[in-house]
C-alpha cells in the first residue's frame, strides 16, 4: 500500500509539475522570490490547476509517509518525471523516442535497484527530541538561504542552478515535516493541533511554493528539474537516516550495487530533465510556429 500511494502521488505531483512549470515560465524573472510571483501565478487558470494536483499529491504523500519510511518514500518521488513526460506526450500527441524510452528505463530501474539494494527501513516513528530537531533545523535553512540569496545575485545557467538547489532543499525539509505531520495524526486530532508540527508545516510549505516556482521561472528546465529531483529525497532521505533513525543496508557488495542503481537513477533523471515535453519547451516552440 505505501508504494502504491507514493506511486499515485508521482502520477499527481507530476501532472503538477508539467502544468506549473508552464505557467510559471510566463512570468517575468524580476518576480523571482518575491510575493508578487505568486499574486501573478494565482491568475493562470493552468497554474491553479497545477497547484490542485500538488495539493492532492501532497495528501497522498503524506498517506504514503504515514505508513512507510522516508528511506522508502522519498526515492519513489523521483519518478514524476516519468509520469510528467507521459503527460506531456500524451497531451501533445507525441510519441516518445528510443532515448526517452531508454530514459524512463534507467529510471524505474534505476530506483528499483535501489531499493532492492539498499533494504529501506519500512516503518518509522518519526520523533526526535528538541535538540534534534535544532540540528536539523540549523542545517537545512542556512543551505537553502544562501543558495536562494547567491542565486538573486546571478544570471542564466547559474542563477537556475542554485534556485533548484534551495527548492530542492527545502521540498526535502517539507517531507521531513510531512512525515512528523502525518504520524502526529494518530495521536488524533486535537493532540495533533496542539503539537508545533502543523504550525511549522504551513509557513515551510509556501517558503518551499515560493523558492520552486521561483526555479520554474528561472528560464532553465534542463538544469532545474534533475537537480530538484535529485537534492529533494536526497535531502529527505539523510534527515530519515540522522533524524529519525531509518536506516539502508550498506557494507560489501550492497554498497556498490546502491553506488551503481543511484547512478543508474541520476543518468535517466538527467536525459528526462533535457525532454522538450517534460520542460515545456515543446510549448514554447509550437507558439514560435504560429
Amino acid at each position: 500500500m505505501t508504494i502504491a500511494l507514493a506511486l499515485f502521488a508521482d502520477a499527481v505531483f507530476g501532472l503538477g509539475v508539467a502544468l506549473q512549470q508552464r505557467a510559471a515560465l510566463e512570468v517575468p524573472q524580476e518576480h523571482a522570490l518575491r510575493v508578487g510571483l505568486l499574486t501573478r501565478l494565482v491568475r493562470r487558470p493552468m497554474w491553479l490547476l497545477g497547484l490542485g494536483c500538488e495539493i492532492g499529491g501532497f495528501a497522498l504523500h503524506a498517506a504514503a509517509l504515514a505508513r512507510g519510511s522516508l528511506v522508502l518514500v522519498q526515492p519513489l518521488l523521483t519518478l514524476d518525471l516519468v509520469f510528467t513526460l507521459a503527460i506531456a506526450a500524451a497531451w501533445s500527441h507525441r510519441r516518445l523516442s528510443a532515448r526517452d524510452w531508454a530514459a524512463v528505463a534507467c529510471t524505474i530501474f534505476g530506483v528499483s535497484a535501489f531499493l532492492v539494494a539498499a533494504a529501506p527501513t519500512e516503518q518509522s516513528t518519526a520523533t526526535s527530541d528538541a535538540t534534534g530537531w535544532l540540528l536539523c533545523v540549523a542545517s537545512v535553512v542556512p543551505v537553502a538561504t544562501v543558495a536562494a540569496v547567491w542565486a538573486m545575485r546571478c544570471r542564466g545557467v547559474k542563477r537556475a542552478a542554485l534556485l533548484a538547489v534551495a527548492g530542492g532543499v527545502a521540498n526535502g525539509f517539507m517531507a521531513v515535516l510531512t512525515k512528523a505531520f502525518a504520524d502526529k495524526l494518530d495521536d488524533g486530532v486535537g493532540a495533533t493541533f496542539s503539537s508545533w508540527q502543523p504550525y511549522a508545516l504551513v509557513p515551510a510549505g509556501i517558503l518551499a511554493i515560493l523558492l520552486i516556482q521561483s526555479a520554474y521561472q528561472s528560464g532553465h528546465p534542463t538544469i532545474v528539474l534533475p537537480t530538484m529531483n535529485v537534492i529533494d529525497p536526497l535531502v529527505s532521505t539523510l534527515i530519515g537516516a540522522t533524524l529519525f533513525g531509518e536506516t539502508i543496508a550498506s557494507g560489501g557488495g550492497r554498497t556498490v550495487a546502491v553506488a551503481a542503481s543511484v547512478a543508474v537513477m541520476l543518468t535517466g533523471l538527467i536525459v528526462l530533465g533535457r525532454n522538450p515535453l517534460v520542460t515545456g519547451d515543446d510549448q514554447r516552440m509550437a507558439e514560435v510556429a504560429q
